[in-house]
């Protein structure tokens, strides 16, 4: 009796510090085995939040191992944009989902794509079957379809996963996933994400540039990229490009002799806070952030731009990770994680840093550092505007102190 007392006592012990871990334990009379809980965070969902609910409740109803519950912040965060739906999965049971509205437009199931995309922060990749049975055959199902069920097989995966019953390389591995429109049947994971998430922020510098992204710079000037056409009018001061703001007439654009940066005049001033431009960029290995309007998958014409601008968090690196770069007026841009990164639609975007907690900017997005179609396979080149200072304060007749 004293030794199952001691047992009893190393149990309760185990499982007090699983417990403080974060990682709940069942009980029962039998061997017990640990279950993970998995933190989503739909409070940024919207109308598809009632969705994710019950995609979670669908999981937690087949399988043992893991248990997904609803909490902000969580280990998931979710999202809603105009593309398609998508998850990056950073590790076994966390990263990132986008509700896109391109898939619910055309018919496809809402709560299907919730847990569909949940599957995939569980572990298990696209599976492109075609039947309806199968969680994951995802969108090469009939748009139809609208089983929100894992099948049996699906669903023994996640509990061999999160039980440790396959290989770390297999289960533990950053990917990325996108819906699409059942094209690309031939493979298990479609087009990496180009990693990013919302504006997390109100920038009121952002100009939205008819298909490319702009920044304001002075109360009736912007700058975006040369090779952007110049439109009729912009949107200032809101990170949506369908609303907000204040939408301003384009009287003159003036092109930088020498580099993809190009300046445009606007008909009034308006109460926006521009982007102050320091007088350096900063040192390989300074922190920046990238904003746009850009795609959100990497292939040109994969979807449609969010109608909010997406922000990602990288850094400088050296002219020699870039090629054809301008070294004296160009920024070598690092695409995070080798898979992250400005895209089509980000063009003449901000770079920008922060000096003394305010953001100041550094560059307009450019091309790609390495002469590939298929966006943040490598770095990315933006204009180096400190770097052109004078020039732009000479066209812009002062910009603010």
């Amino acid at each position: 009796m004293f030794r199952r007392q001691l047992l009893r006592a190393a149990g309760a012990v185990l499982t007090a510090v699983l417990a403080a871990a974060g990682v709940q334990v069942a009980s029962g009379t039998t061997a017990s085995a640990a279950v993970r809980t998995v933190y989503y965070d739909a409070s940024r969902a919207g109308e598809f939040r009632t969705n994710f609910d019950q995609a979670a409740q669908i999981w937690n109803s087949r399988v043992s191992n893991v248990q997904l519950v609803a909490r902000t912040p969580g280990n998931v965060t979710i999202y809603v944009d105009s593309g398609w739906p998508r998850a990056q999965v950073t590790s076994l049971g966390s990263g990132r989902i986008w509700m896109g509205w391109t898939a619910v437009n055309q018919g496809y199931d809402r709560t299907r794509i919730a847990s569909h995309e949940l599957g995939h922060i569980l572990g298990l990749p696209d599976r492109r079957t075609g039947l309806c049975s199968d969680l994951m055959s995802g969108s090469s199902a009939p748009v139809s379809c609208r089983n929100a069920y894992p099948s049996s097989a699906e669903a023994s995966r996640v509990n061999q996963l999160f039980a440790g019953g396959l290989a770390a390389t297999e289960a533990d591995v950053a990917r990325s996933y996108t819906w699409t429109d059942g094209a690309d049947a031939e493979g298990d994971v479609a087009p990496l994400v180009v990693g990013g998430r919302p504006a997390t922020e109100n920038y009121p510098w952002m100009v939205y540039v008819s298909g490319c992204t702009g920044t304001l710079i002075k109360a009736n000037w912007a700058v975006t990229a040369r090779h952007c056409s110049t439109p009729t009018s912009v949107r200032v001061g809101s990170v949506n490009r369908t609303s907000g703001g204040t939408v301003v007439r384009v009287t003159r654009a003036v092109n930088h002799p020498t580099i993809d940066v190009k300046l445009l005049q606007l008909a009034s001033s308006v109460s926006y806070a521009p982007a102050p431009i320091p007088t350096t960029s900063g040192a390989v290995g300074t922190a920046t952030r990238i904003i746009g309007w850009g795609q959100t998958c990497p292939t040109r014409g994969c979807g449609s731009a969010p109608a909010v601008a997406n922000e990602l968090d990288t850094s400088i690196v050296s002219d020699s990770r870039c090629i054809g770069i301008n070294g004296p007026y160009e920024i070598c841009t690092n695409n995070t994680n080798g898979n992250s990164g400005a895209c089509y639609g980000d063009s003449g975007g901000p770079q920008v840093r922060r000096i003394n907690g305010v953001w100041n900017l550094i560059g307009a997005t450019s091309r790609s550092g390495n002469n590939n179609s298929v966006c943040a396979t490598g770095p990315s080149i933006y204009g180096d505007l400190p770097s052109i200072r004078s020039w732009i304060n000479t066209q812009v007749g002062g910009l603010p102190a």
